[in-house]
């Protein structure tokens, strides 16, 4: 199952960076899809650290909604996680009419993480204001994080942390050799991330990560030598955004 998994190959800037990487790159706010990205957790403060219990067992949960009405989808995902712990049928990607199941290795710099998730699309509730409402989880999105060791109880009374957000386009482009994904995510008024992303077999994936990178390089949009870690940080920025209201 490793073998054949596909590999998603991510560059991630921040900071100031990400609006000069928009203009070289030509992605027109005008021309992307915009959407709202919440995240659910039990966050609380240690000190003046955010503990994101969920998060830090490898369990994510995520809700991403059309900026303009209520159609999105929901993913349950365990990252990291080793594929061969997962019961046999969760070991390889496959869909059905309105849900996906996707096995794949992410990398980011000489970061390699196994990721699993089930996303479920459909027409769901936007959070409330207070982070109170809670993930409208499938029997088997619950059952995909229950491999993360998270127990059924700590899926309950579950706070949603959000919205960021987030635009996102295709773009193609010849000078990188691979059509690219970009989202751009905005939390607050302080923190963005865009994140530029492809996918390649794994038999490919080295030669494809060289050139794309390469590419970017070759545009003055080197990557950094190590990669934030978009999701942490953005939902400790939102926890703690709640924890002082």
């Amino acid at each position: 199952m490793a073998s054949a998994a596909d590999v998603e190959i991510k560059v991630i800037l921040s900071g100031d960076t990400t609006e000069a990487a928009g203009e070289l790159l030509g992605l027109d706010p005008e021309d992307g899809k915009r959407r709202a990205i919440y995240f659910w957790d039990r966050p609380w403060l240690d000190g003046d650290t955010v503990r994101l219990p969920l998060l830090d067992a490898g369990a994510v949960i995520r809700l991403r909604l059309d900026e303009d009405g209520d159609k999105g989808d929901l993913t349950a995902k365990r990252r990291p996680c080793d594929p061969d712990t997962l019961p046999e049928d969760w070991r390889e990607s496959r869909e059905g009419e309105d849900w996906e199941f996707t096995v794949e290795e992410d990398w980011a710099g000489r970061d390699r993480v196994w990721a699993a998730s089930l996303k479920v699309d459909g027409r769901y509730e936007r959070p409330a204001d207070d982070g109170s409402e809670q993930p409208e989880l499938s029997r088997d999105q619950r059952m995909l994080l229950s491999t993360a060791e998270v127990a059924a109880a700590a899926l309950d009374d579950l706070t949603a942390l959000g919205p960021i957000r987030a635009v996102r386009w295709k773009a193609a482009r010849r000078d990188l050799i691979h059509p690219i994904v970009a989202e751009l995510w905005t939390v607050g008024d302080e923190l963005r991330f865009l994140e530029l992303s492809l996918r390649s077999e794994p038999g490919v994936a080295s030669l494809a990560q060289h050139l794309l990178e390469r590419g970017l390089g070759d545009l003055g949009l080197g990557p950094p030598a190590r990669q934030v870690l978009k999701t942490r940080q953005a939902m400790t920025a939102l926890a703690r955004a709640r924890a002082r209201v």
